[in-house]
């Protein structure tokens, strides 16, 4: 509802409301109300204002005299549906506008001017409704920042969620790699363990066999007649070969080295074993195996398993008597 209509459902003539809303320049209602209570007994508060130009004034007199006389004739309008008396046409029209009343007739009834209880009631009336407005504003407009506020908690938890669960995402994928990585740990470890035992049983095998030959030809050379020469050796086996007995001197080592590789056939490589001088140096064996296993290539390492140790560069010009492999070893060859 606009602020002219409000004035004209409070009684005041079109003519005061259109003073009071210019001196205020239309900046609300209760102001208009100020002015209309402060000048409410001023001289010529019912005057139309005076047009500038001389024959609009004319005119504008020529208008009164007529609305004077109709005036005579006709003080309100009446609306013949409801029953409600107005004062000018603007209050019918503004009367029509809300109720859709549309049957007027006038009437030579004027209407009576609101007392001074009835205009301080009315503005009461008014003053509450602005209160009530303001509080209903005021009452969603504090629903609304509790929306907002619950959206805005609702957004942050979300995301704190979604943090967390970022996290234990994260922390799944690390026990998982810590886990890969045990089991692949594990699998080598178990593998040394199968070549070690294997060894064992290869070397076992081996101990077995060159006893078995030995007491052989021990019995042969005690039959054999007294002053006859010995007779030749049978022709060492593959196990046997380039593994002369050792003598009790000690310048003389057997090396057994066990490559961790994957032959051409698919299983783990045969280790390999060959006599060394005790004076000879580690440089010798590298030699060695760079020459009987040319697959493994320049680079690769070699090591001891019990006790635990690995040999660089720096162990190349020791001899194998001050590296403690005298009178047998196994090193371990990786790349």
């Amino acid at each position: 509802m606009s602020d002219k209509a409000t004035l004209l459902e409070f009684g005041f003539s079109v003519i005061r409301i259109e003073k009071a809303l210019k001196a205020t320049n239309n900046s609300g209602l209760q102001p208009a109300l100020d002015w209309l209570d402060a000048h409410a007994n001023d001289a010529g508060i019912d005057d139309p204002a005076v047009p500038a130009d001389s024959d609009e004034a004319a005119g504008g007199e020529g208008e009164a005299s007529a609305t004077a006389a109709a005036d005579q004739q006709a003080q309100s309008l009446v609306c013949n549906v409801c029953q409600k008396q107005f004062k000018n046409t603007d209050l019918a029209q503004y009367h029509a506008t809300k109720t859709g009343h549309e049957d007027f007739s006038e009437s030579t009834e004027a209407v009576k001017p609101l007392t001074e209880e009835e205009k301080k009631e009315k503005l009461d009336e008014l003053q509450q409704r602005i209160a009530d407005k303001r509080k209903l504003r005021a009452e969603a407009e504090k629903e609304e920042q509790r929306q907002n506020e619950l959206l805005r908690r609702k957004a942050g938890q979300d995301m704190t969620e979604q943090k967390e669960k970022l996290k234990d995402q994260m922390m799944l994928r690390e026990i998982e790699k810590q886990k890969r990585a045990k089991e692949d740990d594990k699998r080598a470890k178990q593998k040394i363990k199968d070549q070690i035992e294997q060894d064992k049983r290869d070397r076992a095998v081996r101990v077995a066999r060159e006893k078995a030959e030995r007491d052989s030809a021990a019995g042969s050379s005690s039959s054999a007649p007294a002053g006859a020469q010995a007779e030749e050796p049978a022709a060492p086996s593959m196990l046997q070969s380039g593994l002369p007995k050792i003598t009790t001197s000690g310048n003389q080592t057997r090396i057994q080295i066990r490559p961790m590789l994957q032959s051409s056939k698919g299983g783990p490589s045969p280790p390999i074993t060959h006599v060394f001088a005790a004076d000879q140096t580690l440089r010798h064996v590298i030699d060695f195996v760079k020459k009987e296993m040319p697959n493994v290539g320049s680079h690769f390492k070699l090591s001891t398993s019990f006790p635990r140790k690995d040999f660089d560069s720096h162990h190349e010009s020791l001899t194998l008597k001050e590296l403690g492999l005298v009178p047998n070893a196994a090193l371990i060859l990786t790349t």
